[in-house]
């Protein structure tokens, strides 16, 4: 895609405390109790929602788009996801779980704004609503296939579960509903309102079982990523097995 880490009272906390500490007086022991009352009412609790995220940058485009946005805890369902569309591409093997895909996407709303991209050429936000000065440079991203457990800045869980089948070539219009949260958050060039539906487009370059380093094989000027990533070249990857 919670994204946040929370402080949390736990009673237990409390008794050990008591205990570790006898020569406590009788108006503090009494005392306790209340405070640890009060502090569980007061503690976040896991139960609600984490609205109105903002997010940052893509990470996966470390030098187009800078640091990634992080994405709001939600469950997503293969139901949910609707294929709009659905180009089969001609590589021998369809995309399964844990499979890594080298993809380029166009993600958009309801009203046709673009809210991020792997293509490249657009202006993005550095900070608030402050814009780039220069466009961001065209950056695949990988994508694991129904990966929903390892969080990946920029990639909600319904994008994961949206490439399944997909084979190198393909290229794919699906619709997943609610897809960053029931929050307004900011991606890279737009403010997505709440529960809104995004529309994505997906071309599939590569296929992987293997590992990332088979999904770059013969590619040169277009690096994995991290503080070295290149971006030279990555807008000239077609796909290719």
């Amino acid at each position: 895609m919670a994204c946040i880490a929370r402080s949390t009272f736990t009673p237990a906390t409390a008794k050990v405390s008591l205990r570790a500490s006898p020569r406590r007086s009788r108006v503090a022991r009494r005392a306790t109790p209340a405070r640890a009352s009060a502090a569980r009412e007061d503690a976040p609790s896991d139960d609600v929602p984490s609205d109105a995220k903002m997010m940052g940058r893509r990470a996966v485009a470390a030098l187009a788009v800078g640091a990634g946005f992080l994405l709001p805890a939600r469950p997503a369902r293969a139901e949910d996801i609707k294929i709009v569309s659905d180009k089969e591409g001609f590589g021998t093997k369809a995309a399964k779980t844990g499979d890594l895909l080298l993809v380029n996407y166009v993600a958009t709303i309801g009203d046709g704004t673009m809210v991020d991209t792997t293509l490249g050429g657009e202006k993005y936000f550095t900070n608030g609503t402050q814009q780039s000065v220069q466009p961001a440079a065209a950056r695949p991203v990988i994508v694991k296939v129904n990966d929903l457990i390892t969080p990946v800045p920029g990639q909600p869980k319904g994008l994961k579960i949206g490439v399944d089948g997909m084979r190198v070539g393909g290229v794919r219009t699906f619709e997943v509903p609610e897809c960053f949260g029931t929050g307004a958050v900011r991606s890279p060039y737009a403010l997505i309102p709440g529960g809104a539906t995004v529309t994505y487009e997906v071309t599939v370059l590569r296929l992987s079982d293997t590992g990332p380093d088979a999904l770059f094989k013969d590619v040169a000027g277009c690096g994995l990523g991290g503080a070295n990533t290149m971006v030279n070249g990555c807008d000239a990857i077609v796909p290719a097995e």
